[in-house]
């Protein structure tokens, strides 16, 4: 059962509560840091907005912008972004400015199996 501050996908506790609108935000920063072409800013914005889901039970409001409740963990976050970036056939360097760390995908993935066993 989640409690009132868990993450969406994972279900671990989420530390740093960071809303969806405050993600985008951050995203939308590192993207203009980069300085790609806004076509492909948008359709990583795009993707990120379809995938990351606003609904949440969570009581537990955003550190930053306080007007949200959050919905999902950062490592969750980073997961999803990085199969996005993947899926759009980013290079690994260019993930790397992300600040994605793969150590993040790989405890995730254990988590996942370790709930799916019980």
């Amino acid at each position: 059962m989640l409690s009132s501050n868990s993450c969406i996908i994972c279900e671990d506790s989420i530390s740093d509560p960071v809303c969806r609108s405050c993600y985008l935000k951050q995203i939308e920063i590192l993207l203009n840091d980069l300085k790609l072409q806004e076509v492909v800013n948008e359709i990583i914005l795009n993707k990120i907005k379809n995938k990351f889901l606003i609904e949440t039970l969570n009581d537990t409001g955003c550190i930053l912008c306080k007007r949200e409740n959050v919905a999902m963990c950062r490592y969750c976050f980073s997961i999803m972004l990085i199969n996005i970036l993947k899926e759009l056939n980013f290079t690994e360097n260019l993930i790397e400015e992300f600040g994605f760390n793969q150590m993040h995908e790989e405890i995730f993935k254990e988590n996942q199996r370790n709930r799916k066993e019980k």
